[in-house]
């Protein structure tokens, strides 16, 4: 009765409760297994999100088309968008996408595009920075990892000013490659 139906302890504590009369029921933990599922799923579904899979590369390969951020080896047939009609994807899913190339060339705007998003991060309303840019710049300290501390302060003193348009351009919305 306690589990089933009024769902609370009756004169137990909480933990008395959960331990002996609510883990051993087999209606209940039939009933946590969607939801056990479900918590996976989504948490393997934003691991996903927020690893770069772009590859990194020394340079450009015979055939790679340039993006705003990194090469694509593979416009027609992108992973976010039906297969030959080229990639229509945000530039930000470019360090998300298998099809991208990142060379040496790319880094100090990688590095220049997640210090902006980092300064976002001061101005948005939180929830508006997560939903929007933090997948983005999880990609981004993977990135910074992968390449290390030493090779991103270079990428980031590397940075001009063509670098910075680009991104603010990019981030503002007001401009398209």
């Amino acid at each position: 009765m306690n589990v089933l139906h009024r769902r609370e302890p009756g004169q137990n504590t909480q933990d008395t409760h959960d331990q002996v009369y609510v883990l051993p029921e087999p209606q209940i933990r039939e009933a946590a297994v969607p939801v056990i599922n479900a918590g996976a799923l989504d948490a393997v579904a934003s691991a996903r999100r927020t690893v770069f899979a772009a590859r990194l590369a020394d340079q450009p390969q015979e055939g790679d088309r340039p993006t705003a951020t990194t090469h694509c080896a593979d416009f027609e047939h992108s992973p976010f968008g039906p297969p030959g009609r080229g990639c229509a994807a945000s530039f930000l899913l470019c360090t998300a996408c298998p099809n991208a190339r990142v060379t040496p060339a790319h880094h100090p705007r990688l590095a220049y595009l997640h210090q902006a998003l980092t300064a976002l991060r001061g101005v948005l309303d939180a929830a508006v920075w997560e939903a929007d840019w933090a997948d983005s710049h999880a990609r981004l300290d993977d990135l910074r990892a992968r390449l290390g501390e030493t090779v991103w302060a270079t990428a980031l003193g590397a940075v001009t000013g063509e670098d910075r348009a680009m991104i603010s351009h990019l981030l503002q919305g007001d401009f398209d490659l």
